[in-house]
């Protein structure tokens, strides 16, 4: 089983391609471009390296949010258009669990933070328990003073809002709050398609006309939006 995990949720953007439980190949870039102009000249550059047809591909998997409002219409709507065009469904993954995906032996829970400006985070907590990632709380847009209240005992903490508010984590939580290497703050997009393998074993898929953002709030150019009808 082949399968095309896709990450545009950050600055960073990645595409995989995994066989299996195997790697066959992965590119992860910072876009200093726009994710638009690069993400499908990747995807086809990995394919044609690799000598994988498009039509080879089982299925697609992609972070569908939270993260950036842009990078994640762009990774949609070109995910889309490949699925589409070759009929092949989809899996939505979340952004913060392919975070947490990178830490399978942490003794600790898990909280991945993504800057949600504002003065917020995106965030969820995780757990690892017999080989299995497992959730503890469901994707969330907070402040740093609500997000403590979620914190119970020493939690990891990872992912570019860890590093933002690091200095108020310590502050707030003392030896509670241990943090990781910036090595694994970015979604990696192998992650995002081995737990696009798990949840196709466990029958969850979408048709590509289906697949939608999950943003947690709304965009600015909706809030002008609605301020201004």
């Amino acid at each position: 089983m082949r399968i095309l995990g896709i990450d545009t949720s950050t600055r960073h953007a990645g595409v995989a391609v995994i066989e299996n439980e195997d790697i066959v190949a992965e590119c992860v870039m910072q876009f200093m471009a726009a994710h638009s102009e690069k993400l499908l000249p990747e995807i086809i550059h990995i394919l044609e390296t690799m000598q994988i047809p498009l039509k080879s591909i089982d299925y697609y998997a992609i972070t569908a949010g939270p993260g950036s409002f842009t990078g994640l219409r762009v990774g949609i709507s070109t995910l889309k258009g490949l699925a589409f065009v070759t009929g092949k469904k989809v899996v939505p993954v979340s952004t913060l669990e392919v975070i947490a995906y990178g830490f399978p032996f942490c003794k600790y829970q898990i909280c991945p933070l993504l800057d949600a400006r504002k003065k917020e985070v995106f965030t969820a907590l995780f757990k690892w328990e017999d080989n299995k990632i497992l959730r503890i709380k469901e994707d969330s847009v907070m402040s740093i003073d609500a997000l403590v209240d979620w914190i119970k005992g020493k939690t990891l903490f990872t992912g570019s809002g860890a590093e933002l508010y690091r200095d108020r984590l310590i502050e707030k939580l003392g030896e509670k709050a241990i943090f990781s290497h910036s090595l694994y703050f970015i979604p990696r997009p192998a992650a995002v398609a081995f737990i696009g393998l798990q949840r196709i074993k466990d029958g969850t898929l979408v048709h590509a006309k289906d697949l939608q953002p999950l943003y947690l709030r709304k965009s600015e150019a909706e809030i002008k939006l609605t301020k201004n009808t």
